[in-house]
């Protein structure tokens, strides 16, 4: 079990190492956080005692080291560091009282609709007030557990390519639930994996590298594209036929914004012909798919003008 749980992640490890490796973007830095990430972006920092006239160095507090390969590539990587934190912590040392500083959250930016068009943020926020992750009593969680500020980065709306869109969401999934992960640290049984959890679904790493933990594991709201409502655990997704049907659920969810723009890149007939996304158990063969639409027609065709003989005979 313990074998087959470290193959999994290095699967995902790997999947992810090879995405990147294809597409690694240009890195530019922002002066203005350059004070800030002189401490925030290493294991240690110093500064000078006022008092004694001496270097004081100490060991930085894991959650606040800022990996400033992934910062400047996440969505806020045009920001200042004083965007979001008060501008008092250009003073060092910090003053204390600043701990106590108000958290922003997702609507204190994203609030407007104006702001992103497309994306409802208010809807995000309604449908994840409604999931388990926010009604569990114990689980503390907010949009910074999953989308952390410093290095979340949008996939889905992207060109990357599906094993990368996979392996990047299911790695926030597995920061908890991996067995090892702080939710089954803190409230669950370690020695649980997730192929121990799993076991039911055949195939179980091969599902984990091609589908999201969400696709099973949300409800399905057509105006969003990601959704955010996480069902408990007895509500999961365990039946074949959801995905592996002409109806797959995956269309409405991992495939969804691929689908809508091959629908806007090419129209409606050719997506359908092409249909790139597939499946198994599906039709995978778009010659048969322009063969079956082919033959739609000509029946289409062939009641119109029987129709019309008769109407003419008449």
């Amino acid at each position: 079990m313990k074998i087959k749980f470290i193959a999994l992640l290095l699967a995902l490890a790997s999947t992810a190492g090879l995405a990147q490796e294809d597409s690694i973007p240009k890195i530019v830095s922002n002066p203005a956080n350059d004070f800030c990430l002189s401490c925030h972006a290493n294991r240690y920092y110093t500064y000078a005692n006022q008092d004694s006239s001496q270097t004081i160095r100490h060991k930085m507090f894991k959650d606040l080291i800022i990996d400033t390969l992934e910062f400047y590539q996440n969505n806020h990587k045009s920001f200042a560091c004083t965007d979001c934190h008060s501008s008092e912590y250009n003073t060092l040392p910090h003053k204390s009282d600043l701990k106590l500083e108000p958290m922003l959250s997702c609507l204190d930016c994203h609030g407007d609709s104006e702001f992103m068009p497309g994306l409802n943020f208010q809807t995000i926020t309604d449908e994840y007030a409604k999931s388990v992750h926010a009604t569990r009593e114990k689980s503390h969680t907010n949009c910074w557990s999953c989308h952390n500020p410093h290095s979340y980065r949008i996939t889905t709306r992207s060109q990357h390519n599906l094993s990368e869109i996979v392996a990047y969401d299911n790695s926030i999934c597995l920061e908890c639930h991996s067995g090892m992960g702080k939710f089954d640290l803190l409230y669950g049984d370690p020695k649980s994996t997730l192929i121990a959890k799993h076991a039911w679904l055949p195939n179980a790493i091969n599902h984990f590298k091609s589908a999201r933990c969400i696709e099973c594991h949300t409800e399905i709201r057509e105006d969003m594209l990601v959704a955010h409502n996480i069902r408990p655990k007895e509500e999961a997704v365990k039946t074949c036929a959801a995905c592996h049907s002409a109806d797959s659920r995956l269309k409405h969810t991992l495939y969804k914004y691929q689908l809508q723009q091959d629908r806007e890149e090419q129209g409606v007939i050719k997506a359908l012909v092409s249909n790139r996304m597939m499946a198994v158990g599906t039709n995978p063969s778009p010659f048969l798919n322009l063969v079956s639409l082919i033959l739609f027609a000509m029946a289409i065709g062939g009641v119109i003008i029987h129709s019309l003989i008769r109407i003419f005979k008449k």
